[in-house]
């Protein structure tokens, strides 16, 4: 019976331990419910407009009434400006110095004109022809958008640079993530061909899936090359970064790259909510983030012609020499080699241990 006890204590004790092991995993999914709603809904809810910039077209005396009452009628989220003809600010707009371009009618039987470039900006293009058609109702005139630039045939919210982001930013750390659980000890000389190979294969197969198969990316052989060598370049960056996580602070590195990549990460892209609608600290972050970088290539090279981005890569690959930097530092080197070492020695066995103790 006394024995009895003794089992049913140690049952006790034990699942004790294990609901304390368990609560405290608990902690995991609760960490990041907390910053995907913080981050994610926070961003994502509700357009936070500013400056949104809308030329108006004609001689700057003659449109400064109209430019008035658009930006008494936009308040402080459009900065209005003029524009002395269509043809500069069709250009304007191509060249994304501008989000819209607004022709005032001079008839109430001819419409009047909001030149947008939907590729740079879908929510943008909209809230611009909403503002334009409030005023042209007012003056009992019609409205016609003429489209510039516009998002390809069925991605009509400009999901498509999104969703490969989400690919390659996924599928970029959680293949160094499973390599170093499979192979912890691993040889630098190995595991980095491997994870530039791995960055090289996930923006190609997401290109056979989302562009030869669903239509999505469209362009030259010259620019859907583009489109993948910076996928690839920036699925690399995101290899290296949660291998330098792995290397300073071992396995947590997992959940400290997810927590990156996805909470400062998405939330800044600019993809679908490009920069002008973004919430303040995430519009800040998109000025420079490696995610926004890449998202400003991508849609530079798909749909302007690659204009702009010489720029975005210089970006992209000042991020890739910082890394690899920091990875190349002794102490990194030495965390590296402590930690192979310890896998491959492993846990000394429990009768060696026994055997060491005084």
């Amino acid at each position: 019976m006394t024995s009895d006890r003794h089992a049913n204590s140690a049952v006790e004790a034990e699942q004790s331990e294990q609901t304390k092991l368990a609560l405290g995993a608990m902690l995991i999914p609760i960490f990041f419910v907390i910053g995907f709603a913080v981050c994610i809904i926070g961003t994502y809810h509700n357009p936070d407009l500013h400056d949104i910039k809308v030329g108006v077209v004609g001689p700057a005396p003659l449109t400064a009434p109209l430019r008035a009452q658009l930006q008494q009628a936009a308040g402080s989220g459009f900065a209005i400006s003029p524009v002395p003809t269509l043809a500069q600010a069709t250009h304007a707009v191509r060249q994304r110095d501008l989000n819209a371009a607004f022709v005032p009618t001079t008839s109430a039987s001819r419409p009047a004109i909001m030149v947008v470039a939907s590729a740079n900006g879908r929510i943008v293009a909209t809230a611009a022809e909403t503002l334009a058609q409030e005023v042209t109702t007012a003056q009992g005139a019609q409205l016609a958008v003429r489209e510039v630039r516009p998002l390809a045939p069925g991605d009509e919210l400009g999901l498509g640079i999104f969703m490969f982001m989400i690919v390659c930013t996924v599928c970029g750390y959680i293949a160094v993530s499973v390599i170093y659980t499979a192979a912890p000890a691993l040889d630098a000389s190995r595991l980095y061909p491997m994870i530039a190979a791995i960055a090289v294969l996930v923006p190609t197969i997401a290109y056979l899936i989302g562009g030869l198969g669903y239509g999505v990316y469209r362009g030259s052989f010259g620019t859907i090359l583009a489109l993948i060598g910076v996928g690839a370049l920036y699925t690399f960056v995101i290899g290296l970064v949660t291998r330098l996580f792995q290397v300073l602070i071992g396995p947590p590195a997992l959940f400290v790259s997810l927590a990156i990549f996805v909470f400062l990460n998405i939330p800044s892209l600019g993809a679908t909510y490009t920069s002008p609608v973004l919430p303040s600290f995430w519009r800040f972050m998109n000025h420079f983030w490696i995610g926004a970088e890449t998202v400003d290539a991508q849609r530079s090279i798909l749909y302007f012609g690659g204009q702009g981005v010489g720029t975005d890569m210089l970006r992209l690959l000042a991020w890739t020499a910082a890394i690899v930097a920091l990875l190349a530092l002794p102490v990194s080197r030495k965390l590296a080699r402590r930690r192979e070492r310890s896998v491959v020695a492993g846990p000394m066995p429990a009768p060696a241990r026994l055997a060491g103790t005084p």
